[in-house]
């Protein structure tokens, strides 16, 4: 009977050794949760870097948008090229990016907006609006008066992320509408 009890006791000890001997704990904590940092750590890189692009894609196209409302000459497709390679920079990326210029006037007796002239720099991604086509995006075009000219500027921008964590490839899409300052209408040469 002691024999059994001292064997009881001989093998609690290692067991009680074994449970109160908290070293290495970190070394087993860091291999469970350094993972998930990692993706943390990534993730949090990736969506900083979207909106960066987005709101820098935002930016860019206001930026040519009111380059060429202020344009006091006629407006040439040279002209929309150079300010795609300006679109380009300022949202520095070395993506696809490409851009569509649509010179509408107003015609208050069909209540219509018609086309005056366009322009795109990727026709099979964008193609040219016509007075057709126009119609569909009345709802973002805001009120005009009876021959008032507008440009609608859209810019495309394609996204890939550095790594994936759940967000996909996209393209950025931005619409803007400006009024030319100076010329109304707008001539264009091409």
């Amino acid at each position: 009977m002691i024999g059994v009890l001292k064997s009881r006791l001989s093998l609690r000890s290692p067991l009680r050794r074994f449970r109160d001997d908290d070293r290495g704990f970190l070394s087993v904590e860091a291999v469970f949760v350094l993972p998930l940092l990692i993706w943390v750590f990534l993730a949090m890189f990736v969506y900083w870097d979207a909106f960066r692009s987005q709101n820098t894609h935002i930016k860019a196209s206001y930026t040519i948008s009111d380059m060429l409302s202020r344009e006091q000459t006629a407006v040439t497709p040279t002209m929309i090229n150079g300010l795609h390679g300006i679109f380009r920079f300022v949202s520095n990326t070395n993506e696809n990016t490409w851009i569509r210029i649509t010179h509408i006037q107003y015609v208050e007796g069909t209540d219509r907006h018609n086309v005056v002239w366009r322009y795109t720099t990727r026709s099979s991604s964008a193609p040219n609006l016509s007075n057709a086509t126009i119609g569909e995006m009345r709802p973002q075009i805001p009120i005009m008066y009876d021959g008032d000219t507008a440009l609608i500027v859209e810019t495309w921008r394609n996204f890939r992320p550095a790594f994936q964590v759940g967000l996909s490839d996209r393209t950025f899409y931005q619409l803007t509408v400006v009024r030319p300052r100076f010329l109304s209408p707008m001539p264009f040469t091409s």
